[in-house]
C-alpha cells in the first residue's frame, strides 16, 4: 500500500483561518530496541520544531522499510551506517538488492559497541575467545556482520569459536546472562549491560587499534571506527583503556522527498540538538557539526542546502 502524505492544516482553528499548514511525513523505524527509541526522539523533535510532522512508521525490521524509503512511499528512515550503506549499493547485507535513491539526510549519535565478558572469565582479550562459546547468528544478519568483524580485528573467524546459534540480540542477551554464552554483545553503557554488571560482573574487550586490525573490521562494518574509553567514562565493566567498536546513526531520505522538506527536518534537528541529547544515553555524542559527515552515501539536495547555508558543508 502506498503510503503518501498530503498537506493538512495543524488544527482545525487553523485550517479555518489557512494561516499555516503542517506537512506530515513518514518515518521509516523499527518497533522495538534502540532505533525504535531514536525515532520516537526524533519524530517529537522535528515535529515539535517545525511545519513537519514526522510520523514513525515501525515496522519489524530495518530491511522491511529501507526499500519503502527507496521507492518514495515514505519519506525518510532511519538506520547505522553499515546497513546503510550496504543497502544503497546492494552489497552486504543487501546483495542484489540495491536501494539507490537513499540519500543522506544526517549523521546523528555514534553508536558504541564491544564485546562484555564475565569479569572472572578469565578472558583477558580478543584473542582469548578461541574455543570459547560465542554467539553465532544465520548468515547475513547483522549479528553476523558484527560478530565476523570484531572477530577479524585479531585474525579471527567464527571457525574459531564454539558457536552458539542465536536468531536475535535479545536471545544473543539471555543466552549470556544464563551462562551458555562466554561473551556477548552490547551496545557500551546500554541499560542491559548495566544489569549485566550488577549481577554477575562484567569487563569490555579492548579491540586491537592498529591499521590492518581497524581495516579488516571495515570488511565487514564500513565506517566503523574505534574510540578509546577509561575507567573514569563512568561506565560499568571499563576497567582501564578500552577500544571500542563505533558506528553511526544515520537520517535519510528518498530521493524524491521534496527539497524544502528535507530542509526543514535538517533545521529542526540541527535547531533540537539540546533536546535530542536531553532524550537520553543513545543521544549522547550527538553535535550538530557531525551532521552533514561524509559516510560514503550521496546527501540530498535538500541537506546539502542546509549546510552550505550554516556553512559546514565540506564536501
Amino acid at each position: 500500500m502506498k503510503m503518501k502524505h498530503m498537506l493538512i492544516a495543524a488544527v482545525a482553528g487553523v485550517a479555518m483561518t489557512g494561516s499555516a499548514v503542517a506537512e506530515i511525513a513518514a518515518l521509516g523505524s523499527t518497533s522495538r530496541g534502540g532505533t525504535s527509541q531514536i525515532g520516537r526522539a526524533l519524530a517529537a523533535a522535528v515535529s515539535e520544531a517545525s511545519e513537519v510532522q514526522l510520523r514513525p512508521q515501525e515496522l519489524a525490521n530495518t530491511s522491511d522499510y529501507m526499500p519503502l524509503v527507496n521507492a518514495g512511499e515514505l519519506e525518510f528512515g532511519i538506520s547505522n551506517v553499515v546497513q546503510l550503506y550496504y543497502a544503497v549499493n546492494g552489497t552486504g547485507m543487501s546483495e542484489g538488492r540495491p536501494n539507490p535513491d537513499l540519500k543522506m539526510v544526517a549523521t546523528l549519535m555514534p553508536f558504541r559497541t564491544g564485546y562484555i565478558v564475565r569479569k572472572d572469565s578469565g578472558i583477558e582479550s580478543l584473542s582469548d575467545l578461541k574455543g570459547k562459546r560465542a554467539p553465532v547468528f544465520a548468515e547475513g544478519a547483522l549479528g553476523d556482520f558484527v560478530s565476523k568483524a570484531y572477530l577479524a580485528t585479531e585474525g579471527m573467524t567464527l571457525d574459531d569459536v564454539n558457536g552458539v546459534q542465536v536468531p536475535n540480540f535479545p536471545r544473543m542477551w539471555n543466552s549470556f546472562s544464563e551462562g551458555s554464552t562466554d561473551v556477548t554483545i552490547v551496545v557500551v553503557g546500554a541499560a542491559n549491560s548495566r544489569e549485566f554488571d550488577a549481577t554477575m560482573g562484567i569487563k569490555y574487550l579492548s579491540f586491537n587499534d592498529s591499521p590492518e586490525a581497524l581495516a579488516a573490521m571495515q570488511e565487514y562494518l564500513p565506517q566503523s571506527y574505534l574510540q578509546t574509553l577509561d575507567a573514569d567514562s563512568g561506565i560499568p565493566g571499563i576497567m582501564g583503556p578500552t577500544n571500542i567498536a563505533v558506528y553511526d546513526y544515520t537520517l535519510f531520505a528518498a530521493a524524491s522527498t521534496p527539497d524544502d522538506m528535507v530542509y526543514k527536518v535538517v533545521e529542526a534537528i540541527y535547531n533540537q540538538q539540546a533536546d535530542l541529547v536531553a532524550n537520553g544515553p543513545f543521544w549522547r555524542g550527538f553535535t550538530t557539526d557531525v551532521m552533514p559527515k561524509d559516510v560514503g552515501v550521496e546527501y540530498h539536495p535538500g541537506a546539502i542546502q542546509f549546510y552550505e547555508e550554516k556553512g559546514i558543508w565540506n564536501q
